[in-house]
């Protein structure tokens, strides 16, 4: 296993977009008529974005003896098994910013709302494919992965992104943190993944979570 080295991956929008189904889902206008406002918002959204050639995400992978994260006790028990740590960060890019940012402006909340939905999915999407890399590298070192946990979620607190961002070192992606611990362009992603011989993966614990607007519990409902 190579330790210490920051792999990176880039992706076309069409490989990690959400599907139109998915956001109609998320917005409930699946029941629409195809000519309903928001189903027409979306297909003009989706074709502003094909330009977009900013998705990126990596990982690098280090010994959980030599590092130490303040993730809390939920996640510290989902991981306590783990040899080694995958830190990770991954960005959908910056349009998505400056999409919303220029719909808001012009008064079109509706357009601004969608563009902020497809953001986050496909930020999550394309750290969904970085996962399955490193799933598939693990298990060829007949090791297991855990699921990805992120600051901000399962009382993770968001400042300790700093904690994380220093960990991972200098980053070949252009991600960088706020005064807050805010990523930036905004639409991105970081965390940890636990990897081991006996680590596995756990339902997300939404019921126990207090965090209410969690990007996953709201997929998931």
């Amino acid at each position: 296993m190579q330790t210490d080295i920051f792999f990176s991956f880039r992706f076309a929008f069409e490989e990690v977009s959400p599907s139109f189904e998915e956001i109609q889902l998320f917005l409930k206008s699946e029941n629409f008529e195809a000519d309903h406002p928001a189903n027409l918002a979306i297909k003009e959204i989706m074709s502003l974005l094909t330009v977009n050639e900013d998705i990126a995400g990596g990982y690098i992978i280090r010994k959980a003896e030599n590092i130490s994260l303040s993730t809390g006790p939920l996640i510290a028990g989902y991981l306590k098994k783990a040899g080694y740590f995958a830190l990770f960060v991954c960005t959908a890019g910056s349009i998505f910013t400056d999409l919303t940012g220029k719909f808001n402006q012009e008064g079109n909340y509706l357009e601004a709302f969608i563009v902020d939905a497809i953001g986050s999915f496909t930020a999550e999407k394309a750290m969904d494919k970085i996962q399955s890399i490193l799933e598939f590298e693990m298990q060829n070192e007949g090791l297991k992965i855990s699921n990805r946990y992120s600051p901000g979620y399962c009382e993770w607190p968001v400042s300790c992104q700093r904690e994380l961002f220093y960990l991972m070192g200098e980053l070949p992606i252009a991600i960088t943190l706020n005064e807050s611990c805010l990523m930036l362009p905004i639409k991105s992603v970081s965390g940890v993944i636990g990897i081991g011989s006996n680590i596995r993966k756990y339902p997300y614990a939404c019921q126990i979570c207090k965090n209410k607007e969690c990007t996953y519990r709201k997929i998931k409902k």
